[in-house]
């Protein structure tokens, strides 16, 4: 497995991982800890994942266990969750991993759709952080124009991802 695909990987991952650190050690900060430790043990075995199944399923073992030796260390095991409450936990985080890659997956094709314009200012907003009165003197439109046309695109995307969705669970 590539440097790269384990990176994304991983941090497509990271909101759910971190929420299964921290049912664990109950700390925000030690979660991300728990996340980054990870993340730096994951690239020095790179190369024994084959694919990112078997590399996620490793990182939610290790961030349970790496959480609950933190937590040991601590002096505060009788605070760690049930182990039938962690994997009660790691299923439910796994079905929302599951559930956000199918509506990543719509949004891309729906972003694929949208007029080159359409992309070109959403890229522009949130990839490049620009805000609305830049936006309007850079594409010379109004503000209001900007905020309408942001607006529209966001209801017509969430119409598309919905509609692909729905095929995706008829099929």
């Amino acid at each position: 497995m590539t440097e790269e695909l384990l990176v994304n990987s991983l941090l497509d991952a990271r909101p759910r991982l971190v929420a299964g650190a921290f049912a664990v050690v109950r700390d925000a900060h030690a979660a991300e800890d728990v996340f980054q430790e990870v993340l730096l043990r994951a690239l020095r075995m790179r190369e024994s994942f084959s694919d990112e199944g078997g590399l996620l399923a490793w990182a939610r073992v290790s961030a349970r266990n790496l959480g609950i030796d933190q937590v040991r260390r601590a002096g505060r095991l009788g605070e760690i969750l049930s182990e039938l409450a962690l994997d009660a936990l790691d299923a439910r985080l796994e079905d929302a991993g599951d559930a956000q890659r199918r509506r990543m997956e719509a949004m891309r094709g729906c972003m694929e759709k949208l007029p080159e314009e359409s992309r070109t200012l959403l890229r522009m907003r949130y990839d490049e952080g620009r805000k609305g009165e830049e936006l309007a003197r850079l594409l010379r439109r109004s503000e209001a124009a900007i905020y309408k046309a942001l607006s529209r695109l966001h209801q017509a995307l969430r119409k598309c991802i919905n509609e692909r969705l729905a095929e995706e669970g008829a099929a």
